[in-house]
């Protein structure tokens, strides 16, 4: 009697094909003609499709069609369902109906929750992570449904209010970017309650489940007099998140203050500067125009968004926890440490042998994208300096494969080819570079041998 072994493939090949699952039928049911808003005048074609498909089921917002103009409300729909499992993810959503109906997770369904949302502390029980991961979602999208709705209302009927606050509250937790006015939302710019609204959203969405959890039992152990200890991995989520949200709406305010993009009104521009600084790494909301931004500003966005969310939340990019980590190998080597340190902690081989692929693998894949979106959009035709599309299709590039969905204004305009591109980036970018090789490549056994150390010169 064979035994079959199981493999690690096996539940990256489920995650793979389950987000293609979902791609396909959200493309389905968005080409039926009741998911445009106008069928017969402005269909919906099978690629714009696919495209808007691809991007709610990946958080990343960027569309080649109007969801508010273009889409029905059937289409909204589908497109808001598609965000939710999307950035919860599809595992998440199937394993937590297993857990609910009484019946345990197998050993494969528990290493499937650790790979979605980040290694567990031992006090949390995957069924339990489950359970409090719906609860959180349905209470912190409730709250955002409510405040959204009520400032919506002053501007639109209570019909339509209800509906916007709980699109983009939705859309918001999860980090999609995807709204229903046709200027994102432009036009609440100087409007508070919106502004901290989504911003809390975004957030939240982007801390990651475990890191929440790690937070509130930490909160409630010291309302209890017991010992309240983060772990590591939520120290440097929350270190990270808490610098780069400072330092880029600081970096932002500089640079834009008094130029097209903010203006010279103070009070505007710092609450634009902070929203800018926390959209830009998740999300893909926009209170300004982008397209208005000055290039260092559009630079240090795209270094922003290639950074992303944190772990086992709904963002993407390289992650928080991957910038933390490389920044500690180097202080590390600055102050000639043996081991890799930080908050006075050794970091594992492993830990910083995933931060270097994590690293490498997305600007490969970033530099194949944007040399492909070179070829599609620019052709072979001389290079043109005063025509300059480069920094633009770079942005564009960082953005879908970072599932953060700002846009600087091109993405409508694509050829069919870019659009293939761009489907592309925004599957990689949610699937993770390290799932899809592995899942592609199949199992290979380990080396059960050391081969000879030799050493090369660096630098």
């Amino acid at each position: 009697m064979s035994v079959k072994v199981h493999s690690p493939v096996d539940d990256m090949r489920l995650v793979v094909f389950s987000f293609a699952g979902v791609m396909m039928a959200g493309t389905i049911l968005l080409i039926l003609p009741w998911s445009a808003s106008a069928p017969l005048e402005h269909p919906i074609s099978w690629l714009d499709a696919l495209f808007t498909t691809t991007s709610a089921v990946c958080v990343t917002g960027l569309s080649t069609i109007d969801v508010g103009r273009d889409v029905s409300f059937f289409g909204q729909v589908v497109i808001l369902i598609t965000v939710q499992i999307g950035g919860l993810g599809v595992m998440t959503f199937t394993n937590f109906f297993i857990a609910v109906s009484g019946r345990n997770l197998s050993f494969m369904q528990r290493a499937l929750i650790e790979k979605t949302h980040g290694t567990l502390p031992s006090r949390i029980k995957p069924a339990t992570l489950l359970r409090d991961i719906f609860l959180f979602t349905l209470v912190l999208e409730g709250i955002g449904a409510i405040l959204l709705t009520l400032r919506f209302n002053a501007d639109y009927p209570l019909r339509e209010a209800v509906w916007m606050g709980i699109f983009h509250s939705i859309s918001a937790f999860c980090n999609a970017g995807f709204g229903l006015f046709s200027d994102s939302l432009m036009r609440y710019r100087n409007d508070v309650t919106v502004n901290l609204t989504i911003m809390g959203l975004i957030v939240t969405g982007g801390l990651g489940f475990v890191v929440f959890s790690d937070v509130l039992n930490g909160l409630t152990c010291r309302r209890d007099h017991r010992p309240a200890h983060l772990t590591l991995h939520s120290r440097m989520v929350l270190m990270i998140t808490a610098i780069l949200i400072s330092t880029g709406a600081i970096f932002f305010f500089m640079i834009e203050y008094g130029k097209e993009a903010m203006g010279s009104d103070m009070g505007s521009s710092i609450l634009a500067s902070l929203f800018l600084s926390i959209t830009t790494r998740t999300a893909g909301f926009n209170t300004i125009d982008t397209a208005h931004l000055t290039a260092p500003t559009i630079f240090l966005v795209i270094m922003f968004m290639a950074v992303g969310g944190s772990p086992g939340s709904t963002a993407g990019g390289m992650k928080t926890t991957t910038l933390g980590t490389l920044l500690a190998v180097v202080w590390s080597r600055v102050r000639n440490r043996q081991r890799v340190e930080f908050l006075n902690r050794s970091l594992s081989d492993e830990t910083v042998r995933m931060a270097m692929f994590t690293f490498v693998a997305f600007y490969a894949v970033a530099t194949a994208g944007f040399f492909g979106l070179l070829l599609s959009e620019t052709g072979t035709t001389p290079y043109d300096p005063s025509h300059d599309r480069s920094l633009a299709l770079l942005f564009e590039t960082v953005s879908a494969l970072a599932t953060v969905g700002l846009s600087a204004g091109v993405t409508s305009g694509l050829s069919d080819g870019g659009k293939w591109i761009i489907i592309g980036l925004m599957y990689v970018g949610r699937i993770g570079p390290l799932i899809l090789g592995m899942s592609l490549m199949g199992h290979r056994p380990s080396k059960r041998f050391t081969l000879p150390n030799e050493s090369i010169t660096i630098g």
